[in-house]
């Protein structure tokens, strides 16, 4: 795909595979909307993109898990660049604990982020992917296929994840909108130093 000039929003941006994405892609020559709840993180990458590549990013500070900050991050979007090409639902939590000893608030916490995160995105850029034809992304898991120990809450927000965009891709057959689950093995990044302990820490 030629990437020059498009717009994509990428959601977990301000490190690990989001940050790798981001630079791929202001490579490639695409416009970027960052979004994180690292608002000062985001500017910082977003500013040295811009010199580097010569492409337009803004930072935009967003809580997935919150679906206030999802329809705003889509409508800051429009606001600056009035469309949008690519959505990138790339913001993850992970946790590491075993289910006998995890508090099931852990789960509720994992799967806000990963499953829920990516619902309240999707739901408010879809109308606009559909006029461009465009892309809808989804960073999902090895996880989402297999059940992994020690990880009962991303497994399952995974496989809900993994399941709402199959779905979702039936649904576009014939609207020219692409739908893409990107199941990664294990990835050196963030994910690993803020993965939730049983007791949500």
């Amino acid at each position: 795909m030629n990437l020059k000039d498009k717009v994509i929003i990428i959601t977990g941006a301000s490190s690990g595979i989001g940050k790798s994405l981001a630079k791929e892609f202001a490579k490639r020559g695409a416009n970027l909307v960052l979004a994180a709840r690292q608002f000062v993180t985001l500017c910082e990458l977003a500013q040295g993109l811009e010199q580097q590549y010569g492409i337009k990013a803004i930072g935009v500070q967003c809580d997935v898990t919150n679906e206030e900050d999802c329809e705003h991050l889509i409508k800051q979007t429009l606001a600056t660049f009035g469309k949008i090409d690519v959505l990138v639902n790339n913001a993850g939590i992970s946790m590491r604990a075993l289910f006998n000893d995890a508090d099931v608030n852990v789960l509720k916490k994992v799967m806000d982020v990963n499953f829920w995160g990516t619902v309240y995105c999707t739901k408010y850029a879809l109308p606009e992917i559909l006029k461009t034809k465009g892309s809808i992304v989804g960073v999902s898991s090895i996880a989402g296929y297999k059940g992994l120990p020690g990880r009962t809450g991303y497994s399952a927000s995974k496989f809900a994840m993994n399941g709402f965009l199959d779905a979702l891709r039936v649904e576009n057959l014939k609207t020219g909108v692409h739908i893409l689950t990107a199941c990664p093995g294990f990835t050196a990044s963030n994910i690993r130093s803020t993965a939730l302990d049983k007791h949500g820490a």
